[in-house]
């Protein structure tokens, strides 16, 4: 269980700045706060490119500010964590625990973009019936290359956060209240996120890359909280409910503050809205960032329904890695012992010195083999497993999969824009929301999309569609349907 009194170092990177905040709670202690410029190449898009002079940055940092960190908090960039919230059969349950039904589920029911997913899970609420759970996603490639570099600096502890949390966490110990469903709207340098709070817990997660850098990037934020909001009353709520407040907030190093204050000063929502500004000195010293503030906001204490989600665990597994190091430490150790005993002996030319060295070389031999047996080695396959293994990825690669069946949607869907979809392989059946600019280019779209890709005189490779797709007009603008493949 992890010690909330420890002292816990706060980073959020970013791709041109590393941000660092410390609270220290001890008398007479003063927070510690701080930012580094990275040069472009050593981050792209969250990911590490160069891990050795990240690992140099790191290190000038915490030298800098005289700190020696065992236990850090990362907050994650928005564009490398994706969560989701599922709902799980409590009967599914009995013999296995929430975790591992859904590892288990990785790639069936539950879908992440990335090639090999790290998902950390959150209990929201139960009852007899269902478990409602919160799945956190990221890259198992990008968290490692991470710990990598932390077990270089010793920092002997990380858990992981997101910005989202660490703003909202910030935004209601600023305002001092919650509310029972929010949007929170964070604009970045290239793309902005949306999220929507329930009860204090994110149920819902939009990440979107602007189409231009000109003035147009404000009406396309506004144009997606009006589709959000609308989802989340229409589909998520089935019409019981609004959102009852949306906050923006700007995290963008190229923004103007005050021409994004502006530039949402007069937006009709039709929902109680508000522009954020982070305070810009939450200590009276100077040399505050936005990556700097997003670490700060980290270290906010999370309370209510947040304090369930305070970090994620991923659950990663690094053994090999640690096995390999201790090896190597043995190895380096006895190796030293050995050229310290060679360069020793011919000093002194003493046979009973050469006697112990001997006899203590010949010990460190032993303990050294003794340890190497007990290193788990990696196992070995026979030839019949090997080929169960590759029928299971011929089995996997033939999977019913309807990435071709959305490409193919997608591929007609000129003014019309695909919201959100689920697809049911048992029962062949492919549920899309759609989003358009009136209720008749939605009929045109799925006129065109049965014209182009219905079964009229048998199954063939692209027509695909099994009789005339069942639709429900949600709102003005807004259908589901149903396509049913051959």
């Amino acid at each position: 269980m992890v010690d909330k009194k420890r002292i816990e170092t706060n980073l959020y990177f970013s791709d041109s700045s590393i941000g660092l905040f410390e609270h220290r709670e001890k008398r007479g202690k003063t927070d510690v706060h701080g930012n580094a410029t990275l040069e472009k190449g050593i981050l792209e898009n969250g990911y590490v490119l160069d891990a050795v002079l990240l690992t140099t940055k790191l290190k000038t940092l915490f030298k800098a500010y005289g700190l020696h960190p065992r236990r850090v908090r990362m907050v994650l960039n928005s564009q490398n964590v994706l969560m989701r919230v599922v709902d799980v059969k409590r009967a599914d349950l009995r013999d296995v625990g929430v975790a591992a039904h859904l590892d288990a589920e990785l790639g069936k029911s539950i879908h992440f973009p990335f090639p090999k997913p790290r998902v950390s899970y959150h209990l929201i609420r139960q009852d007899d019936q269902t478990a409602k759970v919160l799945a956190v996603a990221s890259d198992d490639r990008l968290l490692n290359d991470y710990l990598d570099i932390f077990d270089k600096l010793g920092v002997k502890e990380v858990v992981f956060d997101m910005p989202a949390l660490a703003l909202y966490a910030l935004y209601t110990n600023t305002v001092g209240a919650t509310f029972a469903s929010m949007m929170l709207v964070t604009v970045y340098d290239s793309y902005f996120t949306i999220k929507i709070f329930e009860e204090d817990i994110p149920i819902f997660n939009l990440v979107e890359e602007f189409e231009n850098e000109s003035d147009s990037r404000y009406d396309q934020v506004e144009n997606y909280v009006e589709r959000v909001a609308n989802y989340y009353r229409y589909n998520i709520s089935l019409g019981d409910k609004a959102l009852e407040k949306v906050v923006f907030v700007s995290q963008s190093d190229i923004e103007n503050e005050s021409r994004f204050a502006s530039a949402f000063a007069a937006k009709p929502f039709g929902l109680p809205y508000e522009v954020f500004r982070i305070p810009e000195a939450p200590t009276t010293e100077g040399g505050w960032n936005r990556t700097s503030l997003i670490a700060y906001a980290a270290a906010i204490e999370k309370t209510g329904n947040l304090e369930k989600i305070r970090y994620f665990d991923f659950r990663l597994e690094r053994p090999l890695r640690i096995a390999r190091t201790i090896k190597l430490m043995l190895a380096t150790a006895f190796f030293l012992f050995s050229a310290v005993s060679l360069l020793y002996i011919p000093y002194h030319a003493l046979y009973e010195d050469i006697f112990i060295a001997r006899n203590m070389n010949d010990h460190l031999s032993a303990q050294l083999a003794d340890l190497e047996a007990e290193i788990a080695l990696l196992p070995s396959y026979t030839s019949l497993e090997r080929a169960y293994s590759d029928a299971y990825d011929v089995l996997i690669a033939a999977r019913a999969n309807p990435a071709g069946k959305l490409s193919d949607l997608i591929g007609l869907a000129a003014d019309v824009d695909i919201l959100n979809y689920t697809y049911d392989a048992e029962a062949s059946e492919l549920v899309v929301t759609l989003v358009g600019p009136s209720r008749d280019a939605l009929e045109e779209y799925l006129l065109a999309v049965f014209e182009t890709y219905g079964v009229t005189d048998g199954v063939g490779t692209t027509r695909w569609i099994d009789g005339f797709p069942v639709f429900e007009t949600v709102g003005s603008n807004m259908m589901e349907v149903t396509f049913h493949h051959a």
